[in-house]
Formats: structure tokens, sequence, C-alpha cells
């Protein structure tokens, strides 16, 4: 008698440190879990950044945050851009037999791209009996947004400290910053923390210089509603602090030639649209107009020229199409079969 098990697609397996689900499955992102899965189950071929993009469907920058999220966490190290299980994980999967390889290209500055979870309340508790920077910040951020935090207040401020490496100091100055524009709430927190971290926005240096950045465009904003008398509900979104911050600072456009534009916009238009404003002051900033008086040259040396072209269209003498210029009396002049 003979017997065959059909295992079906359990014949091809391979093995998951139990790390990964007991202590990192809570807060690692749906790419940092996928890559580390596919890497596994290739652990026998050598794979590049752009590979395991396409593969997985993610950007490369989001590959090397999640190779990056596995070394962090000690499950992976790395040596001269080879990936090998770290020498502090207690169990060896057995199908990691090979050494899959990352090449990359350079070094590249690195951005948290994807989404971690909020880590859940055992490990916030164990990790703010460890850390007393962490513990500092909770009891800065409950008297900067003068209530108690909930645990998901605490929760929020852990991940981006955690997952998406903000330091305790610079979180502090989101806090403060946002409780100065009216915006002390957790959502706003989360929200500003995960863009400075994928912005690479990770030291007090760059935190203070964002801040500045964000003041400027604010009060840009602010000079801009007021002239236009737009009336905002809430605070500004980001298109109109970018433009506004283009058009008055990098720009350097008067509030007249800012109104100017304005009202040809709605003249054409028939209505405010922030994006027609800016094109219209993009072609006068690069033909280097940066006043109604030049603005006024500018359109009377064009006017004069089309007058021009239209007389000596009228008098039969040249006409032109797309750009090429012909001579009707010449033409007139000329035998089909001169040379």
């Amino acid at each position: 008698m003979s017997y065959q098990i059909t295992l079906g697609q359990w014949k091809s397996v391979f093995a998951v440190p139990s790390s990964v689900v007991d202590q990192h499955i809570k807060i690692a992102s749906e790419a940092q879990l996928k890559t580390l899965l596919y890497l596994l189950r290739h652990s026998d071929e050598e794979l590049t950044d752009e590979q395991l993009a396409s593969a997985l469907r993610l950007s490369a920058d989001e590959v090397r945050n999640a190779v990056d999220f596995w070394i962090e966490r000690g499950l992976l190290s790395k040596s001269d851009h080879i990936l090998t299980p770290s020498a502090f994980v207690n169990e060896q999967p057995a199908a990691v037999t090979s050494k899959p390889q990352i090449e990359e290209e350079k070094p590249k500055k690195q951005h948290t791209m994807s989404r971690a979870q909020r880590p859940d309340p055992m490990f916030v508790s164990k990790l703010l009996q460890q850390d007393t920077d962490l513990a500092g910040l909770m009891e800065e951020a409950q008297t900067v947004l003068q209530k108690p935090l909930s645990s998901g207040d605490t929760g929020t401020l852990v991940m981006l400290y955690d997952s998406f490496g903000l330091p305790c100091a610079v979180i502090a100055l989101l806090l403060n910053y946002l409780a100065s524009i009216g915006c002390a709430n957790m959502r706003d927190v989360e929200r500003y923390g995960i863009r400075w971290a994928d912005n690479g926005i990770k030291t007090v240096e760059d935190a203070e210089r964002e801040i500045e950045r964000l003041t400027t465009s604010r009060e840009a904003w602010g000079s801009v509603s007021k002239l236009l008398g737009i009336r905002n509900v809430g605070n500004p979104t980001k298109a109109q602090l970018e433009n506004a911050h283009r058009w008055v600072v990098t720009w350097n456009f008067s509030d007249e030639m800012i109104v100017e534009a304005y009202e040809r916009c709605v003249n054409i238009k028939g209505e405010y649209n922030i994006s027609y404003i800016n094109a219209i002051l993009k072609r006068w900033h690069e033909k280097g107009i940066k006043s109604m008086d030049a603005l006024r040259e500018a359109e009377a040396a064009s006017k004069n020229k089309q007058k021009s072209n239209t007389k000596k269209n009228a008098k039969g003498s040249v006409f032109s199409v797309e750009g090429a210029s012909f001579d009707v009396n010449k033409y007139k002049n000329t035998s089909l079969f001169d040379d």
C-alpha cells in the first residue's frame, strides 16, 4: 500500500520569524510587511530596489524605508548592501538560506513614505517607562493642548516618535507652533507630523526653518486674502499658502499687481480662480514685469507691434503664415519658370 499527501499551496512555504507577529505587526505599515514577506519568499534571489518596487507596486523610497525599518527593529542587518538575518533575532527562519541583496544607486535622504499604525497601549506604557524624554513630551503635550491626553492621543505621539522617527524636541516644536495658529488638536498634530517626517524634517534646526517658512506663508496669505476680500472658513489651504508665498515672497509682487491679476481673472473667467491668477502672475514674472507702469509699457508695445503687422497686411505687401513671411509683390513679379 502506498500513501501520498497532496499539499497543494502548502507544498511551497517559507518561514517568518515569530517576532514579526508578536512584536512588530501592530506598528509595521503595509509597505513594510509586504517588503519583508517578499524578501523572505525570494531569499535566494538578488533583488534591486526597483525590482521590489515594481513587484509590490511601491516606490523605491518606500522599499528603502521598509528595509531600514526592519534593520532598526533588529530583524535584519545590512553590510555592503547585503541583507542577513540579524544576530539579535533569536529564531532563524529555515527558509532563509541565501542572502537577498538590495542595490542602491546612490545614498538618498530617507523618508517615511508609508503610514504606520498607532501602537497598542501596552507597548506605549512600556516605552514611556523606559524613555524619560518621551514621558516629558507627554507632560508638555498636556500643557500645550490644555487637556489630559487620551490613550489615542498618547498613541499618536508615540507613533510619530517611534514609527516616524521624529525626536521629542521636534514634536514639541510642532505642538507649540500648531497651538500658536489655533490648531492645537491631535488630528493636525498627526497630519503635520507625518508630513514633516515624509519631508525629512527631523532635527530642531529643520523644524525651526519649516516653522519660519509656514509663518511667512500664513502672513503672505493674510495679506493676499485681505487684498482680494477673501474670507476663509477655518485655516487656509495648502494651495492658498503656497501661492501666496510665491506671489509675495518669491516673486515679490506688489499689492497693486496682485489685485490687477485678480481683477483680470474675474473679468475673463467670471470668478475667482487661484490657478488662473497664478498663471497671470507667472507670465508677468517671467517677462520681468513688476509694476503697473512696466505692464502698461509692455502691453502698449505689444499693441503697436500688432498694428504694424496689420498695416503691412492691409497693403498686401507682406503676410505671414505660421511664423513665415512672404512678400506678395515679389511673388507677383516672379515667373513660375524663373530659377
